[in-house]
């Protein structure tokens, strides 16, 4: 994309206005200190996503979907850049998927354990996936990437996060962690991918066969590599906030 259309994104999204309604349920805004906080990190989302476009031929932005969009920490951000764009919003939790759709003008998608049974829209021109790979084993993250890739229209854009190597060495250095997730360590040492289930069950909705997995660039750039017509145009380490690597793909 132009360096000029992603000028004019960026300055949609700081002269325009950014919703700020927050979910009293928002998990990602709850455990937040401060609202700064919450506020950087779906601002970080708005810049990632900016940075895949900047290197990609793609021109315009029609069709965009947030997939894992919680309460719209990224969403509203996104839809304040591209105020004229369809957007989806899809989540498993089906309030957030409501409120997502109802404060940011979105369609809402609502999302299942087992991706096979997604029903996406098709010919997007981008889809937003921060923090869901991060949850997931490697088996049901090559089945919600075939789904995600083919939703998208020629051209379009992937743009994930995961756990790589710097989440791997502060868990490392952690005492407490260190010991918790100590198999997924040594996963992630030998293999270059690890998964492990949460420890304990959680409250979230539909979040009981979750975990936690933490993968290498080598095996990121795999998941790509299983589609003729992928073409991995970003890897960035740390991409997102600081903490998540991100990874883009095109749909060639």
């Amino acid at each position: 994309m132009r360096f000029d259309k992603i000028s004019a994104a960026w300055a949609n999204y700081r002269n325009g206005m950014v919703a700020t309604d927050i979910h009293s349920d928002d998990h990602m805004f709850n455990n937040h200190a401060r609202l700064d906080d919450y506020e950087i990190v779906g601002e970080s989302g708005l810049q990632t996503v900016l940075s895949a476009l900047a290197i990609s031929r793609k021109q315009t932005v029609y069709r965009i979907m947030d997939f894992g969009c919680g309460h719209g920490r990224v969403a509203r951000y996104l839809r304040a850049a591209f105020p004229g764009a369809e957007m989806w919003c899809a989540d498993i939790d089906p309030d957030a998927v409501a409120f997502c759709a109802r404060t940011f003008d979105a369609h809402g998608v609502q999302s299942t354990s087992d991706f096979n049974d997604l029903d996406l829209p098709a010919g997007l021109d981008v889809i937003w996936v921060g923090s869901v790979f991060t949850h997931l084993d490697m088996a049901r993250m090559e089945v919600l990437f075939d789904r995600l890739f083919g939703a998208l229209g020629r051209g379009g854009l992937l743009i994930a996060t995961f756990h790589g190597q710097y989440f791997y060495e502060t868990t490392k250095k952690d005492p407490k962690k260190s010991v918790t997730y100590a198999d997924l360590l040594r996963g992630y040492e030998s293999e270059g991918y690890a998964y492990m289930p949460y420890p304990h069950k959680t409250a979230q909705i539909g979040m009981d066969d979750w975990g936690v997995s933490a993968t290498r660039y080598d095996q990121i750039f795999k998941l790509g590599q299983r589609h003729e017509n992928s073409q991995m145009t970003l890897f960035s380490e740390q991409g997102w906030s600081n903490f998540h690597d991100v990874a883009a793909w095109i749909k060639r």
